[in-house]
């Protein structure tokens, strides 16, 4: 078998593109052996992102196709590690799931990924047991807690539906044995998904790179002390709050921020925030000074 440029499918990529091998191990019968067959153990690139990953290629002599135009060829058999869900990509931030939602979830991909499609669709039920449980839904089967998740507005009526085909799957698949197709679980893989971001993930991506309102103590001090550390003043001279923030100041309800101003003053004067000062209180307004 050639170890030249070859086209193999890049999990990084999640396409078919052009790879070098960069090692590779070869086992074959021995030349007089009445069955011939070649063996090859392989470290690939990609040549567009620079994945790596290895290759187990094997052919043998009844190994053959007919191209287009009729005419015989040998062919091999690849496999790949590790072993990835083609055209898929893990949810993000993964290590934000409670435990058990992230387990089962990572579980059910791991079924996929081998084709042990009967798991798959036990898993994908699984997923939304877990969530359920997760959000203190209750229910006698899944079908009622399913219905609670959206009386309690946690998913919308469309998004109930939805789960409930799911759970459709999942029921033939752990009572009737039933093994379902690699499409059906791929679709409903991709709900699952979606109502695991949803719920757990969306907002930690929104927070990352969108403005929010800052409704948690924490997050205003962690604010203002970042701001202030860029503002251009001297040491020594006053500056309020909207002065510090500037475009920020949206943010902050107002309802949140006289209380987050005290608790701000609190911490200042009993030496946790060492890095600016209380100043004056003016029109009703407290102002800081930057040390």
């Amino acid at each position: 078998m050639s170890t030249n440029n070859t086209k193999d499918y890049c999990p990084n990529c999640q396409q078919t593109t052009n790879h070098k091998c960069l090692f590779s191990v070869s086992e074959m019968s021995e030349y007089n052996s009445e069955f011939h067959w070649e063996q090859n153990y392989e470290t690939i690139q990609c040549l567009g992102c620079e994945n790596i990953q290895f290759r187990n290629r094997y052919t043998h002599e009844d190994m053959f196709r007919y191209t287009e135009e009729g005419y015989e060829e040998s062919y091999d058999e690849s496999k790949y590690y590790p072993k990835v869900l083609n055209n898929h990509s893990l949810v993000k931030n993964l290590h934000h799931l409670p435990d058990k939602i992230r387990i089962v979830y990572i579980e059910t991909i791991e079924a996929l990924i081998n084709n042990c499609y009967l798991l798959a669709g036990v898993g994908l039920r699984a997923i939304i047991e877990a969530i359920c449980i997760d959000q203190n839904i209750s229910g006698r089967n899944l079908e009622f807690k399913i219905n609670n998740l959206v009386r309690n507005k946690l998913i919308t009526e469309k998004d109930g539906k939805r789960l409930h085909s799911i759970r459709f799957l999942g029921n033939d698949s752990v009572h009737e044995m039933d093994v379902p197709k690699e499409e059906k679980l791929r679709i409903a893989l991709e709900i699952a998904e979606q109502l695991v971001k949803s719920q757990y993930l969306i907002d930690i991506d929104i927070s990352q790179h969108l403005d929010t309102i800052i409704s948690e103590y924490e997050d205003f001090k962690n604010i203002i002390l970042r701001k202030i550390r860029t503002v251009v003043i001297n040491i020594g001279d006053e500056i309020n709050i909207k002065e510090i923030l500037k475009k920020d100041f949206r943010r902050i309800e107002t309802s949140y921020l006289s209380n987050f101003t005290t608790q701000l003053v609190d911490e200042i004067q009993n030496n946790i925030i060492t890095t600016i000062s209380v100043g004056k209180f003016e029109n009703n307004q407290q102002y800081f000074i930057k040390n």
